[in-house]
């Protein structure tokens, strides 16, 4: 990492939602990043754990509101936010020594961006590192890049000028956990967006994540794209279509593989049957392709079990003859 400081300040929103005992690491990481001004501000988003006392005891500044989801504690922190500069650290997730610095130096160098974003390093919910494997990334075409698979991970791996973000109205709300996809496009699609090669935060996986949830992944992804093809240039409809096309393969086949595993265990109710109308409403394609497979599998099966008893055998000696 660069060891040049930021003549700006930085300030590090956290929101969180009973994530405590996650808080305390999340907190150390951005207090321990080598910036002159850092303010460190939680946003405890209604919870009902012991956020509000980690985030005191760890000397954050602590701002308090009902539960409004991630989308409204990140914007509440933004306009709390004393910084120039505001990075968006999950509760959950890790700044990278000396991330902050590095990136905060390259916004600074470019007077037209509005962001730096860079790579993460994944890690479980225990800490340990998990194997990642990253795409390829043309920074000279970060718009089109970002249609098809969101590559920063996390909000983490991200820094923003203050003032740009709140002039595009900072996170919305109603595009839930795509809310942070939706702001990458929105910058990126007026060539505001600067993309380092560089790992700057270590992304938390676990079960308690939305990103874990397909369905709910989908619609807000679709949502996205679709405020997106109303709002750009209809030169770009088709890469827009074809963006559609891939998230719909992508969290399809997470769905159907769910749907699989909660079958074979003889489960199926409300949660279920959402996702299968998820599925054939928005990846009817995929949907269709599946339930070929599955019954040529199934018409095979029914084939070699009705015939008649000697056949398995005779069947067996030719193939060994």
């Amino acid at each position: 990492m660069s060891t040049a400081e930021p003549r700006s300040p930085v300030s590090v929103v956290i929101p969180c939602y009973n994530q405590a005992r996650f808080l305390v690491a999340a907190i150390r990481s951005a207090k321990a990043q080598p910036v002159r001004s850092l303010e460190c501000l939680v946003v405890d988003d209604g919870s009902t754990d012991d956020t509000a006392a980690v985030a005191l005891a760890e000397g954050a500044t602590l701002l308090t509101q009902p539960n409004a989801g991630v989308s409204a504690a990140r914007n509440a922190g933004l306009a709390a936010a004393a910084g120039e500069l505001v990075v968006f650290l999950d509760a959950d997730d890790e700044l990278l020594p000396g991330s902050v610095a590095r990136s905060a130096v390259e916004l600074e160098r470019d007077h037209d961006a509005a962001a730096v974003v860079g790579r993460c390093l994944a890690m479980d919910s225990e800490g340990r590192t998990l194997p990642v494997q990253y795409d390829s990334i043309d920074p000279a075409r970060l718009y089109q890049e970002w249609l098809p698979k969101n590559f920063v991970w996390t909000p983490g791996a991200a820094i923003f000028r203050r003032d740009a973000l709140r002039a595009i109205g900072g996170f919305p709300q109603r595009l839930g956990p795509a809310a942070d996809y939706a702001v990458y496009l929105r910058l990126a699609r007026d060539d505001r967006v600067r993309f380092i090669d560089a790992a700057l935060v270590r992304y938390r996986q676990h079960g308690d994540s939305m990103s874990t949830d397909p369905v709910v992944m989908l619609r807000a992804t679709l949502a996205v794209l679709r405020r997106e093809r109303d709002e750009t240039d209809p030169a770009l409809r088709p890469d827009i279509a074809r963006a559609v096309r891939q998230w719909c393969e992508f969290y399809g086949t997470q769905m159907v593989d769910r749907l699989r595993g909660d079958l074979k265990h003889h489960r199926f109710g409300l949660p279920q049957a959402r996702t299968l109308a998820t599925l054939l409403a928005h990846c009817p394609t995929l949907a269709l392709r599946h339930m070929v497979r599955k019954s040529r599998r199934m018409f095979a099966s029914d084939w070699t079990d009705s015939r008649p008893a000697g056949a398995h055998a005779r069947a067996d000696r030719i193939d060994r003859d």
